[in-house]
């Protein structure tokens, strides 16, 4: 039986605003962080379940919901948000806001129409570029310079809200998805304080998206981080960022799998070579020929092996004269 929250009395001392916030991965923690720390703290935060994680499926702890108890901040993790009982401790609970970041359920309309003031979500990206659920992956992948976040009222339709404000940012040339994503997940934190901030002034305005300009980012798959080598070096470098951490940017050395963890692109000189095979290994990097240019690989990862620098992975490798990455 789900237990019945307590409304706590309002403090002219605190905003005036009552929110409740949804998310699920570790993307969601420096925002959950930064409400609580600038003054709009979440009367509810709400989580998927407890689950399974890896080889050994032990159930391991939200890490949202460890985050929310570090903070002393009231947790609920529904099997399904949208049950009777859950919804009618939302309505006692009479949100103003809702607040959404990587949550990872599609919200039903009678979940949208709740808070008084409408749901709002925490986009990385800058929208109507990349809706959907790889935004960070996609941007780095396609050559952008630029992203963001977005924060935008949710409707039904995937990401294609109206837009309260956006959180430029540049995009390094070396920086792969896992530190672009550590990054974005700060600035939302920031982004959402500026939002809510207008929205207990009352000066929250909302601008259409431009539909006609909508790109999408569906989910990064295993076999999307499999490297041509036929490719360009500058597009094998995009891949291995945009796949790094996950899914990772695989290759194959015989019959071995590897995944290139961190490379750079090099002019070659003579562009003789067959793309994948190997002009030099060594300390400074494993040199693959690519169809244009060279890469240099600096980290790789032995399939189910640790990541080891170049010179570590070639001191420990018989790697023939003939030998050719595919």
């Amino acid at each position: 039986m789900t237990r019945a929250f307590r409304a706590v009395p309002r403090s002219p001392q605190v905003p005036n605003l009552r929110i409740v916030f949804f998310g699920s991965s570790d993307f969601a923690i420096p925002s959950l962080k930064a409400l609580k720390e600038g003054g709009f703290t979440p009367a509810l935060v709400v989580t998927k379940p407890d689950a399974p994680r890896g080889r050994g499926r032990k159930i391991y702890d939200s890490e949202v919901k460890l985050a929310a108890q570090e903070l002393g901040l009231e947790c609920a993790q529904p099997d399904d948000v949208h049950a009777e009982d859950f919804l009618d401790r939302l309505n006692k609970l009479e949100p103003d806001v809702g607040i959404v970041v990587s949550y990872g359920v599609i919200l039903k309309p009678e979940m949208i129409a709740l808070p008084k003031k409408g749901l709002i979500n925490a986009h990385a990206s800058l929208l109507p570029l990349f809706r959907g659920a790889a935004p960070i992956q996609r941007a780095i992948r396609e050559g952008h310079t630029e992203t963001g976040v977005t924060i935008m009222r949710i409707v039904e339709a995937l990401d294609a809200g109206d837009v309260l404000l956006k959180k430029p940012t540049p995009i390094d040339p070396r920086e792969n998805a896992g530190v672009l994503r550590d990054r974005l997940a700060e600035l939302s934190g920031k982004a959402l304080l500026e939002a809510l901030a207008l929205i207990e002034k009352g000066k929250d305005t909302y601008t259409p998206q431009d539909h006609t300009k909508a790109t999408y980012a569906p989910k990064v798959e295993k076999e999307h981080g499999l490297i041509n080598w036929k490719l360009p070096a500058k597009e094998v470098d995009l891949l291995v960022r945009a796949m790094t951490p996950k899914p990772g940017a695989q290759t194959r050395l015989g019959s071995k799998r590897f995944i290139v963890i961190e490379g750079s692109v090099e002019q070659d000189l003579y562009g003789m070579g067959i793309p994948g095979a190997l002009q030099s290994s060594g300390e400074e990097g494993i040199r693959v020929c690519t169809g244009k240019d060279l890469y240099r690989i600096t980290r790789i990862k032995p399939d189910n092996g640790r990541n080891m620098t170049a010179g570590e992975f070639v001191r420990g490798h018989h790697i023939a004269p003939d030998a050719r990455f595919g």
